[in-house]
Formats: structure tokens, sequence, C-alpha cells
């Protein structure tokens, strides 16, 4: 059948599952506000459309929906008409979708719903008083309740994510991950390597933190706290940061040049700090292996949206210490799995990263734990049957 996926920043959280697609024979084509498409014999057979606008930096949701709109006009018209659209939501590209094609099935995936807590407030105790705009969340949570209604189904990719809107739209949503690939993990895996001057062997003390960008919201100012305890019980412990100096996702500015020069400035000034690592990017087949090297990954959160790379140090068989309340908890069964902390607590965040330090039968234990729950709940090759299910029933005609 022809998929027409929908991204503003494509392929976004189709990176995976569109290459998946066209492999198995899918027709596929895209929209995004990206100049041009992926790069990549995987991506040959796609259709790309840029949507776009003049003389506008930050375009309104409505605006968005009319310049997808227009798009998916000019697809109709070259006789490009697809069996299904799956459009990611969280922007406005959606909402004028049922005015170009009121009968083809439409997938949305809004991913979460707005709040407060969800940028930490009421979550990360320093945040304590603060609140954000009250109105900063109205356009979203109106975009995202009319894409719902627009919708034959909508997905999101975590149960905590799901938890995160109104009980009567939970009922609306299905968990539906993209997955991850275990066997490409299995193979990509690794017992050492050096980047750069930073040398790394399977079984070093090795603690890994990775987010897009190195921010509060992914526990950054929580584990540097914690660090001072790590380091004095354990001084052969090594921390490894991989992740951008951007903003990031939260809604809290830092109050130096970024994040993690403010979390460094939060340690002891006797602390030796060549132990401390950070890399801004690696490459996938390195981060793989940095993973699988990992004696603990750190996975801390506020309640936002799923991280690829937590479920990707699980698949390596990482021990991963989280936190109640995000993203991965409602998958997580503490000393099964994984380890679970109080957000607000970095000593005992140090205490749990001392305890799979020193108990390398845990370390295992929890690590192949945590690769069974991978396998289980987010195996891409389960995530697409039920993708490819999911779309013969809507295009059948299925409730």
């Amino acid at each position: 059948m022809h998929l027409l996926l929908i991204h503003q920043n494509f392929p976004g959280q189709f990176r995976e599952l569109a290459p998946a697609w066209l492999a198995c024979g899918h027709g596929v084509s895209a929209i995004g506000s990206t100049p041009t498409p992926p790069d990549g014999d995987q991506w040959a057979a796609l259709n790309y459309f840029r949507y776009q606008f003049e003389d506008q930096d930050t375009p309104s949701m409505e605006q968005r929906g009319h310049a997808v709109a227009l798009v998916c006009r000019l697809i109709e018209e070259n006789g490009l008409t697809p069996d299904l659209v799956l459009a990611h939501s969280g922007w406005g590209e959606a909402l004028q979708l049922r005015s170009v094609w009121s009968q083809i099935p439409l997938v949305v995936m809004p991913e979460l719903w707005g709040s407060p807590l969800v940028l930490g407030y009421g979550f990360d105790q320093e945040l304590s008083g603060q609140q954000p705009d009250p109105d900063l969340f109205d356009d979203h949570n109106h975009c995202t309740i009319r894409a719902i209604e627009d919708s034959d189904a909508a997905l999101v990719a975590s149960e905590g994510q799901r938890l995160s809107f109104p009980l009567p739209l939970q009922q609306q949503l299905t968990v539906l991950p993209e997955g991850i690939d275990l066997t490409g993990i299995h193979s990509r895996s690794a017992s050492a390597l050096q980047l750069g001057d930073i040398s790394i062997r399977r079984g070093d003390p090795l603690i890994t933190l990775v987010s897009r960008n190195l921010e509060p919201l992914r526990g950054l100012r929580q584990l540097l706290k914690a660090w001072p305890l790590i380091s004095r019980e354990h001084p052969g412990a090594r921390l490894l940061m991989i992740g951008g100096l951007g903003e990031g996702y939260g809604h809290e500015e830092p109050q130096g040049n970024h994040h993690l020069a403010d979390g460094m400035s939060l340690l002891p000034e006797e602390l030796d700090r060549s132990h401390i690592h950070h890399l801004e990017w690696v490459n996938h087949d390195d981060l793989i292996a940095v993973l699988s090297c990992s004696a603990c990954h750190i996975a801390l959160s506020y309640p936002y949206t799923l991280s690829w790379s937590v479920l990707e140090a699980m698949a390596c068989g990482a021990p991963v210490i989280s936190n109640h309340g995000s993203p991965i908890s409602h998958a997580i069964t503490a000393d099964r799995n994984g380890c679970l902390v109080p957000f607000n607590n970095h000593q005992a965040l140090a205490k749990a990263v001392l305890r799979l330090l020193n108990e390398p039968d845990l370390r295992t234990e929890l690590g192949q734990g945590g690769r069974q729950t991978v396998l289980r709940q987010f195996n891409r090759a389960t995530s697409l049957q039920r993708f490819e299910a999911l779309f013969e029933k809507l295009v059948s005609g299925g409730p």
C-alpha cells in the first residue's frame, strides 16, 4: 500500500520505520519542513515533499496545517493519493488533512499532553514554587484534541506518555512503540573501543548518560549532584556523558553558557574531574558500542517522552537506573530489569550506582532483564507486525 508520513522534522519518529516499510514493498511518501530528504540507499525510493512558508520564522499551528494541506492537494493532483496517512500531530500538520482526504484512514501520533508536570514543575524540587505561563500549553493541547478527534487511530510510544493525557483521551490512545532493532544492536556491540582520547572496555566501572541535549529534564543535575558521593566511594568510577549543549526540551534556561556548565559548577573544587568525560556527538555504531560497555546507564527523566537511547541501553544489556514517574518507569520492576530511585534524591541515586558497580552479578542480572523487557515490549520486529495489522484493518474499513 501507499503510506504518506508527515513530520515537521522528517524523518523524526519514522527514522527506522520508513526504511523498513520501503524494504517490505510499501510505497512511501513523506511531507516535512526540512529542505531535503534523508540520505542513504534505504531512502532511495522515498517521495519527499517539503512544506514551507514565506517570510515567517515561527508559523502558527494553523498555518502549518494549511501549508501541509496545500502539499497534500498537490500530491492528489499528481496521482499519488495515499492509502493511509500517518502524521505527527504536535505542531499542527494534521489539522486540515480531513479537508483534503475525508475518507482515507488517518493515524496520528500526538506523543504527549502538555502540562507543567512534563516540564518538571511540581516534579523537580529545583523548580519548587515556579509555574510556567498558564496559557503555554493551550494551543498544543487544542491541536492534540482536534487531531485525535479527526483520526482513525492515535498512537503513543509508551504507557507513561499515554498516562500524561486526560482520562477521556487516554481511552482513545494505543501504545505502539517504534521499537528497537535487537539484531542490529547485537551485531554492533563491542567489548572495547577508543573515542578520541577516551578508552573504554567492558567491565570498567563506566557510568553513562545519553541525551540529545544534556539538560535537567533528563537528570543531568541529579547525576552531577550524586557524582562526588560516587567518586569518593569508588575512585575508579568514570562518567561519560554524550549529548549536545543546547537548551533541550525543557523550559528551564541555563544560568551560564549551558546546562552542563551549570551542573559542573555544582562539583566541589577539589574533585578530580579527569574521570568525567563529555562528547557532544558520536555515530550510532559507536553509541551502541559505548552502551554495550556501560556498567550503569542513567535514565532519569521528567514525565516526558521515552528516549530511544534508554531502550538501546537496555537492549545492549546495560543495567538502567531510572526514577519513579519517568517514561520508562512503567516497564521497570526494581531488582528484576533495572533500578528506580526518587528523582529528587541524589543520595539514593549514588547508592544505586555504587551497588551496581560493586555487585557484578547484579549488573548482569538486571542487564539481562532489561534486554528481555525490550525484546517483549519494544522489539521493532513485533512493532512492525502490529503496524501492519493496524494498516490492514484501517484500509479494509475495520474499526
